[in-house]
Parts: structure tokens; sequence; C-alpha cells
């Protein structure tokens, strides 16, 4: 099937990485991944990141805590998995390897492998509203004779670390003992002055057959299992704030299974996906958009352990280097689309939270999920996102009450923005988007997003029926974009074209800034794509004058100094503009990324991930909101 663009003529895309086979079960997908890849899934109140792809083991698990500033997280580097399945057939125990991974309705990872005439399946599933996720294990005969079958896992931890941005190992004990009023279950505690956090692992009908203080194997009895007929057991995880707690947010959830069956609590979670899902019409797209989708849902937000907050992160994978912080951009411009496109609900739920626990610093470089600084410095384009989002909210919904409960909140974000904008007519900020220290103060990309968020300004006091401050709004946008086209174009090689920042007089800076490119500009309204200054911007962007434009390269689309490959904000960008679709969609799609999920970007000459930005969620929601954007089709 080929796609059409919404912008442009069919065109014929070469699909490598993800392609899908046409006999693809229903609502399961197969996933491209090697052994040494990892394949997440949680929900808003536990993440598990690090689902090992060559063994099935949970190599970590972690949750939100207001009270520690970020996240908890639960590991064990010494036998590399906190929970590792297990399986022997006919007493002897079997290498749980070389799996065959697929996901259900996008979010839940299944992991596949024959042996001895024994399909082997784990599933693994964080059910919607519920303060645990279980592994589904089970084993079925396809041979021709009876098997004799025993499930069980290796659990326990070896570290205890609070991340944000870099583990910091915890200093109290850890222990280990069986959980107070819940049968089959170990809880594990982190103990200072009192208990700090619990975790449980409930094991319904498997016994511990060894243990230590932090540790515990356990295994199911031997079953006999008949031809064609299944042997299934579940291991429930559940955190908690105390011993109580965490074992009995594992026994709702055990209950649950045992009223409805393990399959139909997957079903029911699957269905649920599925319902906030979209489609383009083509199966490869479909898995992208809507994993990264979902990876930016439940890896960008999540509900804090300790006061039950909803509060949004960098990413809530250890694996992303600056993990587990709030900025204003990352949630605002680049998670927040793709809610708000895929479930518009959790949107006004993260801005809520943008406009109240976040507000008192909007503006400032990075904060903990608590809203106090991390890092300091101001950013012009951290200011201006949580305005973009409201207006985009409300022009998308219609929700004028909540506008109008956050009217002061609007006034204080606009006031506070106005406050950057200097005599020459531009706005300032201390650092660029790929956040780093400018001399040069005026960012067009920055500045062209106030302009568009000056605008918006506009607009939304016209709702409100305010039309002086609908008008004053009006004028000063008209007065940035002169300032702009002044200040922040320069003649080059007989053409004029936009630089990527400027003193204000003569120093400026002739490169790009990827999270902030100058491609940008056509998509925010500033110029349209044929216009003459913008063209010639990005036939030097492209060109071998551009030292990172990587023009001659196969994965090539221009990068930076800092980021000096072919990041997803330019594949995003570049998918947007008719002249750089084609290109942008098959080097989307010649990758298998992180097991689907988006990183930083990609090398230029190889289209193989980068391993630095891993697991990087706020930018899966603007690839999947791009995605969505140009190809979606119309929700029923």
């Amino acid at each position: 099937m080929t796609l059409m663009p919404k912008f442009c003529a069919a065109i014929t895309i070469c699909i490598m990485a993800l392609s899908v086979p046409a006999d693809a079960q229903p609502g399961r997908m197969p996933l491209n991944v090697t052994d040494s890849d990892v394949v997440p899934t949680g929900n808003e109140w536990i993440a598990l990141p690090e689902i090992k792809a060559d063994d099935g083991g949970i190599g970590s698990f972690n949750v939100l805590s207001m009270r520690y500033r970020g996240l908890l997280q639960v590991s064990d580097p010494t036998s590399g998995s906190v929970v590792r399945p297990t399986l022997a057939i006919d007493g002897k125990a079997i290498p749980i390897q070389q799996l065959h991974w697929s996901v259900i309705a996008y979010w839940i990872p299944v992991a596949r492998m024959t042996v001895d005439g024994v399909e082997f399946e784990l599933t693994y599933c964080a059910p919607k509203d519920t303060r645990a996720a279980f592994i589904h294990m089970r084993a079925r005969n396809a041979g021709a004779k009876p098997v004799d079958v025993q499930l069980g896992a290796d659990i326990g931890w070896g570290a205890f670390e609070r991340v944000t941005y870099q583990p910091v190992a915890l200093t109290g004990r850890r222990t280990m003992q069986p959980a107070p009023w819940v049968d089959d279950a170990e809880v594990f505690s982190y103990l200072t002055d009192d208990t700090q956090f619990s975790w449980a692992a409930l094991h319904p009908q498997m016994k511990p057959a060894a243990s230590t203080h932090r540790s515990v194997s356990v295994r199911s009895s031997v079953t006999t299992v008949a031809p064609g007929q299944a042997f299934e057991r579940d291991i429930i995880l559940a955190p908690g704030l105390e011993e109580f707690s965490a074992p009995h947010n594992a026994k709702a959830l055990r209950e649950r299974i045992d009223r409805a069956g393990a399959e139909a609590v997957i079903a029911e979670t699957a269905n649920w996906l599925e319902s906030k899902a979209r489609q383009t019409g083509r199966a490869d797209l479909d898995l992208l958009m809507n994993r990264n989708a979902f990876f930016t849902r439940f890896y960008a937000w999540g509900r804090t352990i300790d006061t039950e907050t909803l509060v949004g992160v960098t990413s809530r994978s250890p694996r992303y280097y600056v993990s587990a912080a709030y900025w204003d951009r990352d949630a605002m411009l680049w998670s927040f689309p793709a809610l708000l496109r895929f479930d518009p609900a959790m949107a006004r739920q993260a801005l809520e939270y943008a406009l109240t626990v976040q507000l008192k610093n909007t503006g400032t470089h990075s904060r903990f999920i608590d809203g106090t600084v991390l890092e300091d410095g101001f950013q012009l384009d951290e200011a201006a996102a949580p305005l973009n989002a409201l207006a985009d909210y409300v022009a998308t919904t219609g929700d004028m009450a909540f506008l109008r409960a956050h009217r002061t909140e609007l006034k204080n974000l606009a006031a506070a923005l106005l406050s950057h904008r200097d005599e020459n007519g531009l706005f300032n900020s201390w650092q660029d988007s790929q956040d780093e220290y400018r001399r040069q103060a005026y960012l067009t990309y920055d500045n062209v997003l106030t302009w568009k968020v000056l605008t918006q300004l506009s607009a939304l006091y016209a709702r409100l029926g305010e039309r002086s401050e609908a008008a004053r709004w009006r004028k000063s946008a008209d007065g940035l974009r002169l300032a702009i086209m002044q200040r922040l174009v320069v003649e080059k090689e007989g053409s004029r074209m936009f630089v990527a920042g400027s003193d204000g007089k003569t120093d400026t800076l002739m490169e790009d800034i990827p999270p902030g490119s100058l491609v940008k500009i056509a998509a925010l309204g500033f110029v349209s794509t044929s216009d003459p200054t913008f063209q010639a911007t990005m036939r030097w962007l492209h060109s071998p004058a551009y030292k990172f434009s990587f023009s001659d390269k196969t994965y090539g689309l221009p990068g930076s100094y800092r980021l000096p490959f072919t990041t997803s904000w330019a594949l995003a960008d570049h998918l947007r503009l008719p002249a750089e679709n084609a290109k942008a969609l098959k080097i989307l799609l010649s990758t298998s990324w992180d097991g689907g999920i988006i990183t930083e970007g990609v090398d230029p000459e190889t289209g193989q991930m980068d391993r630095a930005g891993r697991a990087f969620a706020t930018a899966a929601g603007y690839v999947s909101a791009t995605i969505c954007d140009l190809y979606c089709l119309p929700t029923k």
C-alpha cells in the first residue's frame, strides 16, 4: 500500500527494519530487537524500562517519588535482573534465550521460544489504574507426549537508587521478609529511621525454593502437561510506601486476575490501549507512531507514589542521560502534542501540572518534579512552551472552562515572557534549544516561536472577549515579526537567509540548532515553504558549506556541533516539508531505533541509533505527533 502524505502526491518508500509481515496477528506486531536491546512497558505508577530482550528478565523497575524529587529505581547489578523467569522441562532447567518479541496493542511485550516441543511465552502487562505489573508465564505442550513442566522466577534486589539524571545509591537498609497478611508473597523494604519505600513480589501457587536476606527463588510444583494443553503462572510486582501497601497493591491485581483470568486482564488493557491508538492505514507506520505515543504517555508522565501527583519528566528510563527532570520545552513542546492528539483528557492533566506545580519557575532551564530549580538559566523557548501548549489545547478541544479557570496563570506567564523583550524588539535568551549558553542573546527559532505565542495570546484573549488585550498582543506580534526580519536575516552568497542567532548587531550564528532548528520556521507559520528567504536558508543548511549538513550521507540531515548526527527533531521537521518528506520518512523507517522507541538520533552514515540518547520519552512524543499530523486517518 502506498501512503499519501496530506500535502503531496503518493510516494514510494523503501521500508527495511520496521517492515511488518502480512500474516501478523491482529493486535500483535513483531518487534525487531537484538539481544542487547530492552523492551519497555509500564503504566502511570510503575515503569519497567529494562525488560531484557535476551532472557526476558526485568533488569530494573522504578517509581516516581515527590519526596526524592525523581525516580526510585530497583535493580540487581549482580544477577542482572530484579526478576528472572525460569523454566524446567522433564526435570531439566531450560535456558531462556533466542526469544522472539512482539507487542500487543503496541505496548504490551510478549516473548516466545519453543524448546523440546514446549511453546514458552512471557507477557508483561501493567494494567491501567493498577499500582502493579505482572509477568504472565505460559508453557504449552505442542508435542505428541505429556511433559513435566515447572515455572518459576529468581527475584531480588542488589541496588536501590534515586535517579535524577544520574543514579545515586541510597544508603539505608534493604530487607526482605514474607509479606504481612498476603500469602505467596515477599516484601522488600528500604529503611532509614522508618520504612521509606517497599515493593512486593507476589507469586500465586509458587513457593520459595531458596532465599537470602535480599533474594528469593520461587518455583511452581512440577505439573504434567498433556499434548495441546498449557500450564500458566503469574509473577506480580507492586511498589508501595511501606510493608503493607506494597503487597496489598499486588494483592489487588492478583484478585483481578483471579476473577477474570490473566488473558482477560491483558485483553482489557489491550482494548484500552487500542482505544487511544491512531491509524495511518499502514502497519509499519502505525507501529512506530503508536509505540512512541504510548512511550511518551507513560514515560514522560507518571504519578508519584507518595503524593499521587501527575508529574512530567524527560524520561522515566535511566537509559536517558538526563532522566527524571522537568523541562518546559520537553514537556510542553515535544510530549504534549502527542498527548493532545492521542489522549486529550491526559493532555488536560499534563497542562494543569505545568500551570500549577511547575508555574513559579517557568522558563528556567530545568526543574525537579516538585517545581524547584534543578539547573538555573533562562531559556526563551521554555518560557514560551506552556503558553503554546495552552493555546493548542484550547484551539483543539474548545475547553473554555479550562482557559477561564487559568486566566490568572495566562496573564502572569504572558507578562513574564514580555519581560525578556529588549529595546531592539527581540526577545533574549541565555541558552539555546540544545541547552548551550550563547553570547548571542537573540535566537531566531526562539523568537519565531515567541512570535507564534504572541499571535496565540491574541487569539486566546479574543476567545475571552477581551478585544483590547487581543489587539495589544497582535500588535506586539507584528512588531516582533518586523524585528526578526530586520535583525535575524543576513545577505549571504547573493541571497537573504535566516541566521541561527545574533547579538542584534553584527555577531551572528551561522549554524543550526536541531531542537530549535531554522527548518521549523515554516511549520510555525512565520513564512511559507516557498518563501525565498526560507528556501535560501534550507539550501545552505543542506549544502557542503555547512559543516554539519551531512548532505552527502545516506541518512544525513543537518545537525550541529552539539548534536553531530541526524537528530529525531530533524527527521520530524523535514517530514513536514514536501521537498524533504521522502528522505525523512525513509530514514525514520530504515532503523529499528531502540526496539522501536525513538532515540536522540541516528548516525548519518549507517542509520544506526545514537546510543547516548536512548529512551528519549519527550522526543518520542514529538515524532509520533508529527507522523500523526501528516498521516493519521480521521478518527471515527
